[in-house]
C-alpha cells in the first residue's frame, strides 16, 4: 500500500508527463498548420496523436527505465554539492544529503499514529524510497554477494529499492505475488503451488504479518527451499511482546488499534528467531550495530519497525 506522500509523487509526475506531452504536441501542431499549413483539423490529429505518444512514451521511460530518476539525481547533485551528501542508500547507490519522510505518521486512514510517535521519521531514501531494513539487507547482500550471485531466488512482495539493487549488480530474482499483477509468479505464499526444493534462496520482507497463516507459510518456505538453502525474512517487531500477537478484528479501525496499521492482521514479538527455528531453520539476526551509520540503520518510522533482518538456513533433513 502507497503512503499520501507516495500518491502525491505518482500525482506530481503524472501532472508533469501530461504538461511535457502538451507542450510538444502544441508544437507540432503549430508546426502543422501554420509552416505546414495542413489545416485546422489535421493540426487537432496531429496534437491528439503527438499527445498521446508523448504521454506513452514519458510513462514507459518512467517505469521501465531509471532515466528520469538519474535526471533528478543529477540536478539534486547540482543543488547539493558532494561534501554535504553524508548519507548513502545501499539500494539504489546514491549519496543523499538527508533522508525523507512520507507522511506515515499522518496517514491517520491506514497507520495508528501513536505507534510513530518518539520514532525518527525522515528515514526514507527519496529516490527509491528505501526504508532502513531495505538499506540493511543490502548491505548484507553486498557482503555475502557469493551467496546470491548464481542463486535461484524467488522474492515474494518485491520492493522497488530491493530489486534496484538486483537489477544494479546483475542478479536475476523471480517475483511473486498474490495480488501484483507485476509479479512474475501469482503464488500465496501459504499454499505455495511449486515443487519441493525449487529455490536456493526465497526473500520474504514483511509479508507473515499480512497472510492468513504465518505457521502455514513458514511450513511453504521451508519446503520450497533446497537443504542448506536461505529464507531472508522481517516482518513487524514489537520489542514491548514476549511473543507472535494476533486476534480477529474484522474491520480496519480496529485493526489498525491492534497491530498499527490497517492491512496488519499480527505482530511479532522477543521470540520471533525462536518461532523461525522451530520451523526448520537455522537463524542468525543481521547485527545492525554493525552496519554504516550513513545508511541510518534505526528503528523507525514505526515503533514495531525494528528494521530486525533474519538470516535463516534451512536444517538438512537426514
Amino acid at each position: 500500500m502507497k503512503s499520501k506522500a507516495e500518491k502525491k509523487v505518482q500525482v506530481r509526475n503524472a501532472f508533469l508527463a501530461s504538461v511535457v506531452s502538451i507542450v510538444i504536441s502544441a508544437g507540432a501542431a503549430l508546426v502543422a498548420g501554420f509552416v505546414l499549413k495542413l489545416g485546422v483539423l489535421c493540426s487537432i490529429l496531429v496534437f491528439a496523436i503527438v499527445f498521446a505518444l508523448t504521454l506513452a512514451a514519458l510513462i514507459y521511460v518512467w517505469k521501465t527505465t531509471d532515466l528520469i530518476r538519474k535526471i533528478l539525481y543529477l540536478l539534486y547533485c547540482i543543488k547539493h554539492p558532494a561534501k554535504s551528501r553524508r548519507f548513502y542508500c545501499s539500494c539504489c547507490n546514491r549519496t543523499l544529503e538527508g533522508f525523507i519522510e512520507l507522511g506515515y505518521s499522518k496517514d491517520s486512514e491506514r497507520f495508528d499514529s501513536k505507534r510513530f510517535m518518539k520514532q525518527k521519521q525522515d528515514v526514507i531514501c527519496p529516490f527509491c524510497y528505501s526504508a532502513p531494513r531495505q538499506r540493511i539487507q543490502a548491505v548484507w547482500l553486498e557482503a555475502n554477494m557469493s551467496t546470491v550471485k548464481d542463486s535461484r531466488i524467488l522474492c515474494f512482495a518485491p520492493e522497488y529499492s530491493m530489486m534496484k539493487w538486483f537489477r544494479r549488480n546483475g542478479i536475476k530474482v523471480t517475483t511473486a505475488d498474490l495480488f501484483d499483477s507485476k509479479a512474475e509468479l501469482k503464488l500465496d505464499i501459504t499454499n505455495i503451488d511449486l515443487p519441493d526444493e525449487s529455490y536456493d534462496v526465497v526473500i520474504c520482507n514483511h509479508v507473515l504479518e499480512h497472510v492468513s497463516s504465518y505457521e502455514n507459510a513458514l511450513t511453504e518456505l521451508n519446503r520450497i527451499l533446497v537443504d542448506k538453502g536461505l529464507l531472508i525474512v522481517s516482518f513487524p517487531l514489537d520489542e514491548g511482546l514476549d511473543t507472535v500477537f494476533e486476534q480477529e478484528a474484522s474491520t480496519p479501525e480496529y485493526r489498525i488499534r491492534l497491530f498499527g496499521q490497517v492491512d496488519h492482521v499480527r505482530i511479532f514479538g522477543r521470540d520471533s528467531a525462536e518461532i523461525l527455528t522451530s520451523f526448520g531453520f537455522d537463524v542468525q539476526a543481521i547485527n545492525i550495530s554493525e552496519m554504516p551509520e550513513n545508511i541510518l540503520p534505526v528503528v523507525g518510522p514505526a515503533d514495531y519497525d525494528s528494521n530486525q533482518i533474519y538470516i535463516c538456513r534451512k536444517v538438512l533433513n537426514e
